[in-house]
This record gives C-alpha cells, structure tokens and sequence, in this order.
C-alpha cells in the first residue's frame, strides 16, 4: 500500500510538520499524480527556505512507491547534480535530454557555432517529467535557449501521456533577456492544451529562524515588494513589510544599516565584511574548500579580477596555467567521445599538462588531462583542449573577434567541426569567482558577495533580485566584500 505523500513527508524528516502551504501542496501533488490528465502541468513555486527541497523528496519517494516512472531534470549541470544528491535519484540536464550535436557548416567570416537539434524521446513511454530550478527556464524570446518550448515541443510530439512537475523560485534571475520566468504562467503552457495548476508555498525554513543569511532573504523580500508598490501603485500583499513610510530607493540605506550590524558578529579571525579584495582574497585562501566555497559578483570583470588575484597568491609564478588538482568551471556544453555531455555549469579536475604550451589563432593552448564525474555518478578521465585566453580573461566566452580567428586558421578539410580540436575545443573558466547568473542553481557553504551596484537606482527590482538570488546561494556563512583593492 503506498503511504500518501505527508507521511512520507514528515517520515523523512522526524521532528519537522508540515504547514498548511505544505500541506495543501502536498496534497495537490498527489491528487495531480493520481489523476490521469494527459496534458497536466503542476508548477509549485516558493521563496527560500519555503521547504522546496523538503517536498521534492517526498515526492520522488512517493512516485518510486507508486511505481510512477519519473524523470528528473535541471537548466544546468550543477543543478542537476544538486537534484539527484537532494533525491537519490538520477537526474539529467534539459539540454542532454532535448538536444543532439550534428555536424554544421562554418558561419563563413562570423566565426563559428555548435550546432543542436531537439531530438525524439528516447523512450516514449508514459512517464512525469520534474523539472527543478525552473525559473531558468526561457522560451528564446529574450535572445537566450528556448528550453521550456523545446521541452514541450519533445512531450508534443510523443504518443505517450506526460505529466510535468515544475518547481523553482520565482523570486530568482529570469532567464537572460527575459523580465519573468515563463515557466511559471500560465501563458506559456496553454497554447499547448495543458491543464495548469499552480501552488506557492509560503514561509522561510531551510535555515533555522534565527538565520541572519535567510532572514536577510525576506528583507529583500519585503523591499522588493514595496520596490514593485511603487513602480506600479499596486499594494498586494504587504503583511509583514513592517515600515509603510518607505521612499523608493531608501531600501539601499536599510540594506547598510543591515550589513552593519551583521559585520558585527564576526570576528577578527573571520570577519563577515572586507573593506578590499586584497583582504577577502586572503581570506578566502585561508577558508577555501573546494566546491564549497565561492565569490559571487554581478560583473565576468570583477570575477575574473577575484579569480587571478587569488590564483597568482596561491600559485605564484605556475599562475598562466591551470595546476595539478584544480578544478575548472565548464561554460560551454560539450559532448564527449561516447556521447557523455560535460553540461554548462559543472566543474572538471584538471590532472595534468599534456605536452607543452602552443600558439593558434593568436592565442595559447594547452592539452590536458581531465577528470570529471558524469550525472552518472562514474568517474571518467579524459584529455581536452584549453584555451589559456580564455581562463584568464575578463569574458564569459571566446570573442567573435578570437572565433573569427579560429575560422581562419582552420585546416580546411571536408570534416565536420568537431574534428578540428581548437574548435571543439573546453570552454573552461576558473570556478573560485562566479558571476551570479552562472552560480544559478548551485549552493555553497561559505559565499563572499562583491557588492557591485550597476543598477541598483536605474532598476532596483532587477538589482533586488539579483542580491536576492546571490544570497540564496549561501547555506551557512554569507561574507560581504567591497568593490575595491
């Protein structure tokens, strides 16, 4: 007999009940799941801390009990690893479940591109699609990946029936271009003849409810909202603001204050705001764990500024080239030989140099040998192609400009692109500094948050939303850093 989903619920975590938003979303999940719509859509949305992760176990362990097929998916790479940790269960990229690489003409004269199309199902067979982080879900109308029209174009086109659970924080960065996450209206889902349903849940309680990182969250909340108040002139819900004698704008002067008095519980020995990048690099030399530390910054300058200053202290004059050990930040996806695809967003270990430094296209190359561990969970070593430019540049990618030059050196031969290595070739940064927009989906126990403030007069919504979104990415120690060495 299959237990219903609040008992398994509270079965997994002694000591925690459920609240009535978790209760009636528990419970709108499993009358969704029982019921046979072929087309349904269930998008749950909810604030940090709102029991999120709490639900997506209880959920896949009630589907695994019900013998429920499910397949569970991520915008990114660190996503999906940080969904198949939180269930147990194996989780893929959207990308490595929508798309396949074929061979593609060269751009002639506007460099180059890899080249996907949305694939078939590879099993159509009747199953529910859970889909996390899914406020990073765009539709291409912002310029970025159409990843939610992909994805319903794939259930489309299948005869089976599909179910698709949706889950994320509508508080977090849209996707790129986009100013709302599709994902979560309606709008988006209707053209396609899918029954909608959406549940929020309310409430903050990830972290203890003496979190100062999760209580700083519902302030940006709260400032946000009277932000939204007073662009708009719409009140809402406004329970819990607290100061109804706000200015726009006077949220930055809280913020200040906020930033004050939490400097002061740390201490000497670990400090919670650097004045300079010079003491947070320090610092973060002396606390740094792998995959559990970062630097959090709005701009690729700033992170790449972090990224070389701690690396030229840490490594000394080895600092051009990536050491025996250290991990890489993958920002491109690729497929590897055996179709395994190193997805956007995770991180590789690079073991050794493979022959020496060279020249190509006007920039220097190195070969090496990487290890990474797949979505699989099997280890795979493996040797790539790196370009030195791009890991030390202030860029996200290689420039039209360097792409155009990769074109005009390449031996022209009737293969396909992939077999020319450089431009096949890993598209790697160094992960200690992130720009928040690349950090999506992840989580650290120790974030230093550069301060920068690009727009936060012109657009303090957006500004807002991406300190509310650089924050949620701390789960313990959250430490603050000027924009100055």
């Amino acid at each position: 007999m299959v237990k219903n989903m609040l008992t398994i619920f509270e079965g997994l975590h002694p000591g925690i009940q459920a609240d009535d938003s978790q209760r009636k979303a528990l419970e709108a999940l499993e009358d969704f799941l029982r019921h046979d719509q072929e087309k349904g859509v269930l998008v749950m949305t909810g604030p940090a801390g709102s029991g999120k992760t709490f639900m997506m176990k209880a959920l896949v362990r009630w589907m695994r009990q019900a013998d429920l097929p499910v397949v569970l998916l991520a915008p990114t790479g660190r996503a999906a690893k940080v969904l198949a940790q939180t269930t147990r269960c194996r989780a893929n990229t959207l990308h490595r479940q929508l798309y396949r690489p074929v061979e593609d003409d060269l751009l002639s004269g506007r460099g180059f591109r890899v080249r996907f199309e949305l694939k078939s199902m590879e099993k159509d067979e009747p199953c529910v699609f859970v889909v996390d982080e899914a406020s990073m879900m765009g539709n291409g109308s912002g310029g970025g990946e159409s990843l939610l029209v992909d994805l319903l174009q794939q259930i489309h086109e299948s005869s089976s029936w599909h179910k698709i659970i949706v889950v994320g924080d509508p508080f977090q960065l849209p996707p790129v271009g986009e100013t709302e996450s599709p994902a979560f209206l309606p709008s988006s889902w209707k053209p396609w003849g899918c029954d909608f349903r959406k549940i929020e849940l309310a409430g903050r309680y990830r972290q203890s409810a003496l979190s100062p990182v999760l209580n700083l969250a519902g302030c940006i909340l709260d400032w946000m909202q009277w932000e939204k108040y007073c662009k708009e002139g719409a009140l809402g819900n406004l329970e819990g603001l607290g100061n109804l004698g706000y200015k726009s704008g006077s949220w930055w002067t809280e913020f200040g204050e906020w930033i004050k008095a939490y400097a002061e519980g740390g201490s000497e020995e670990d400090p919670l705001l650097h004045a300079t990048m010079h003491t947070a690099i320090l610092d973060f030399e002396q606390h740094y764990e792998p995959g559990q530390s970062v630097l959090l910054a709005y701009s690729n300058a700033w992170a790449s500024k972090f990224n070389n200053g701690y690396r030229s202290r840490r490594f000394g004059n080895r600092v051009a080239r990536p050491s025996a050990g250290e991990s890489l930040l993958v920002v491109r996806n690729q497929y590897l030989n055996g179709g395994h695809l190193l997805a956007n967003g995770e991180e590789i270990r690079f073991v050794k140099r493979v022959g020496k430094t060279h020249q190509h296209g006007g920039m220097s190359w190195i070969n090496g040998l990487l290890e990474w561990i797949g979505m699989d969970g099997e280890e795979r070593t493996f040797e790539g192609k790196l370009c030195l430019d791009l890991l030390q540049s202030g860029q996200p990618s290689l420039s039209p400009v360097q792409q155009q030059a990769l074109w005009q050196q390449r031996v022209m031969e009737p293969d396909s692109m992939e077999k020319d290595p450089y431009m096949a070739a890993l598209w790697v940064k160094y992960p200690y500094a992130q720009t928040v927009h690349k950090a999506q989906g992840g989580a650290w126990s120790r974030v230093y948050l550069l301060l920068e403030r690009p727009y936060a007069v012109q657009d303090p919504i957006s500004y807002l939303r991406w300190l509310y979104t650089a924050v949620t990415r701390c789960s313990d120690r959250l430490i603050f850093v000027q924009p100055r060495f």
